[in-house]
């Protein structure tokens, strides 16, 4: 297709204060490329009012910002880096590009490297900048929702040069644009974002402003479905987080990273969790500690998307963690139904230790299209667990978005799609430096080459991975440090729990089939494994714990008994316990004395030195884990331990001097995701049902995940009931795929 014009083309572009004629002199377009040649005069428009020119001096400022004519500018200058901008070559040309960035840079991009591509010109204030290769751009100071790669939202665009040279003056304008070929989001704004090539930038840089509207179309909220309205010490916190999107189909462009914190009374983080986000969902768990102060705590959920809009935005839930001797004084709130989503039970009621299959339909009402939904099960026992009505439930924490902030003025943090690494680098003279770093996880999956800025700091994101990783660091001279990211304060104003907290005349009871039907390990596939020394005197131990996976639990004794499920910490009046529960368990009215719970401890060895006058619990709650190298556990042991080795050996080994020592700081240790752990709890069909400890488990099921579907059977979930008679209830919270969220509930009963 071509076209032609004998007079000059008229254009009155209002949103930048000109008035254009353009002279063509060439046009032709076609299904891969276009070119449109001509001469442009431009002619200031006259403002209708202050307002109106203020506005035209903000468009053209943020107009040159990110340009062709920005870049060059900062490439004469020396100042690519500070102005914004990263720049980009192909170590393999023509190799396919996929749509993330984090795995190109790992495998096919490094820095170009401009600091040399300036001569001298053919006149005065004239220069040649070479680039012979494809330059990729990206401008970190701008934003865009129209991109290539899915895992950045700062615009980016190509340069290809035919000759190898592009000619510019001082000012960075381009006086051979025939020969330079744009592509990207520098070139989607053509003659509408052309700027006279006398303009002038102001001395500021400021980041690219998003516009109200594309920060209310990028907004997202978070729920958080727990398993209890309430908790005691031991127990564990079981939830499952929903994401809500003003613009649902962004759903696989905005967040993929959402950050869950637990905070005490005094406003510190006692535990926090980092979770992926997969199709809006995640799930996770708190393990509270049996020495946890009781008290009113946090639950507090957000993305770093979310801090644009203010730590208002973020989802907030008051959890009241009740002390053994306490209970909420409450009446049980009436069960609440919702007509899209039916719950039924196989029996109108059941025995202890009997099995329970309850079937989820979801209904449209004779709607007929089809619908879908991800929901969260919780079952629980109401004689232990007393139902509420919450003051914030999902159909109004995540059916409604609040207006906007009018203040948002940029958007200060990512759109995070994995774990993102921040650091500094500095040489071995302390000096802030300008260099390429190699990042070389320990699994030796991939290598990622890392530019940092001038100041030291580097960025590598999109990341996923589990735990905590370590990176081996190249260049290995000087220092890396990580640089946290620093917490969201809390807003004034904080939600209170709905219920008064009372003393009780009796003692919560303790629940330990929670662990004791757990079977670990049932198959396990070895790759390779590295040879480990054991250090005690009864050969290879049952379990080896090593001390880094320790290091997030505030004592040794609570370590073993969230990572060992054989294992309770239990307090008895004056003492801590650590009990193998095997055949025998104690149970609450045991804690009268503890004379019987020392029976139950296993021996306690540290360093191979038999630990006598006090406890193992005691003594375990003393230590911490950072100075702890290995644990070593047996079960029941040989003769030579005598009748107290009946409930097994735990054998801890504190670390040496030597590798106590600072690390190499060519080794980085960074945290990633929080793996997803299943919630198990007892099948009586695999033996006796009359058997084995005592079960009062005040969560029967939790399930963070189920899906449902109009044109697919309904879900059958199964559960057994435990040793407590009464009713028990069912609550279901979740989404559908048009954005209603259900809450739903049903009961049922067991008979002695």
């Amino acid at each position: 297709m071509a076209a032609k014009a004998t007079l000059p083309i008229e254009i009155e572009n209002r949103q930048l204060g000109y008035k254009l004629f353009f002279h063509l002199k060439n046009f032709s377009y076609s299904s891969t490329q276009f070119s449109i040649v001509g001469t442009i005069r431009f002619t200031e428009l006259e403002p209708t009012a202050a307002s109106e020119a203020l506005n035209w001096l903000k468009n053209r400022e943020r107009t040159y910002r990110g340009s062709a004519k920005h870049l060059m500018k900062s490439i004469l200058d020396g100042t690519i880096s500070q102005q914004g901008f990263a720049v980009y070559r192909d170590k393999v040309k023509g190799k396919l590009r996929s749509t993330n960035f984090g795995f190109e840079l790992a495998t096919n991009l490094f820095p170009y490297e401009t600091a040399t591509l300036v001569t001298p010109g053919s006149g005065p204030n004239a220069y040649r900048i070479e680039i012979k290769d494809r330059m990729e751009v990206h401008y970190t100071n701008g934003f865009t929702t129209s991109t290539f790669y899915k895992d950045v939202t700062n615009p980016v665009s190509w340069l290809e040069v035919r000759g190898g040279y592009v000619n510019v003056n001082k000012d960075g304008t381009i006086s051979n644009p025939t020969d330079v070929a744009i592509s990207g989001n520098m070139g989607d704004a053509r003659v509408s974002g052309m700027l006279p090539l006398d303009y002038k930038p102001g001395s500021s840089v400021a980041r690219q402003l998003p516009t109200n509207s594309s920060a209310r179309r990028l907004q997202e909220k978070v729920y958080v479905h727990t398993d209890k309205p309430y908790y005691y010490p031991g127990d564990a916190l079981w939830f499952s987080t929903y994401m809500n999107y003003r613009t649902p189909r962004l759903i696989d462009t905005l967040s993929r990273v959402v950050y869950v914190d637990l905070i005490g009374a005094d406003q510190a983080i006692t535990q926090n969790r980092i979770l992926p986000i997969d199709s809006g969902r995640a799930a996770g768990l708190f393990r509270l500690p049996v020495t946890i102060q009781p008290g009113k705590y946090l639950l507090r959920a957000y993305t770093q998307w979310m801090r644009n809009y203010g730590i208002d935005q973020f989802y907030y839930k008051p959890i009241a963690v009740l002390a053994l001797n306490e209970r909420i004084d409450i009446t049980a709130s009436t069960p609440v139904s919702d007509s899209l989503l039916t719950i039924t039970v196989d029996k109108p009621a059941y025995k202890k230790r009997s099995p329970v299959t309850m079937t989820l339909r979801l209904d449209t009402m004779g709607l007929t299209n089809t619908m879908e939904g991800s929901f969260s099960v919780s079952v629980l026992d109401e004689s232990t667990v007393t139902p509420i009505q919450e003051t914030g439930s999902i159909k109004t924490e995540l059916n409604s978005f609040e207006a906007t902030n009018e203040a948002i003025t940029r958007f200060n943090y990512p759109i995070e799609t994995g774990i993102t690494i921040r650091g500094i680098y500095k040489d071995k003279k302390g000096k802030a430096k300008k260099t390429t770093l190699t990042l070389l996880p320990e699994d030796m999956g991939r290598i990622y080459q890392v530019p940092t800025l001038g100041n030291g700091e580097f960025s590598l994101s999109n990341l996923a991975f589990y735990d905590s990783t370590k990176f081996v660091v190249k260049p290995e001279e000087g220092t890396v440090v990580i640089s946290p990211i620093e917490p969201p304060a809390l807003p004034d104003k904080l939600p209170d729990v709905a219920f008064r907290i009372v003393p009780s005349n009796t003692l919560h009871r303790l629940a330990p089939a929670d662990s004791l039907k757990v079977k670990m390990l049932q198959e396990v596939k070895v790759l390779g494994k590295k040879t480990i020394r054991y250090e005690n005197a009864y050969g290879q131990p049952d379990v080896y714990l090593k001390g880094e996976s320790l290091e997030s639990y505030a004592t040794v004794a609570d370590a073993i008994a969230a990572k060992l499920p054989a294992f309770k910490l239990v307090y008895g009046q004056t003492n801590w316990f650590l009990i193998w529960a095997r055949s025998s368990v104690p149970t609450s009215s045991d804690l009268a004395g503890s004379s019987g719970l020392s029976s139950h401890e296993p021996n306690l060895y540290i360093n191979n030195v038999l630990v006598v006058g006090e406890t193992a619990g005691d003594r375990l709650m003393q230590l911490s884990p950072t100075l702890i190298d290995h644990i070593e556990v047996n079960g029941m042991i040989t003769s030579n331990q005598g009748a107290s080795g009946s409930a097994g050996l735990i054998n801890v080994f504190t670390k040496r001097p030597t590798e106590t020592s600072s690390k190499p700081l060519s080794l980085l240790k960074v945290r990633g995701f929080d793996r997803a752990i299943p919630f198990v709890s007892p099948n009586y069909g695999r033996g006796s049902a009359t058997t084995g400890p005592d079960d009062y488990r005040s969560t029967l099921y939790w399930n963070p995940r189920v899906n449902l579907s109009t044109h697919r059977a309904p879900v059958e979930l199964s559960f057994y009931t435990s040793d407590q008679s009464g009713t028990y209830r069912i609550v279901i919270e979740g989404v559908t795929s048009n954005g209603n969220p259900i809450h739903s509930e049903a009961r049922f009963t067991v008979v002695e």
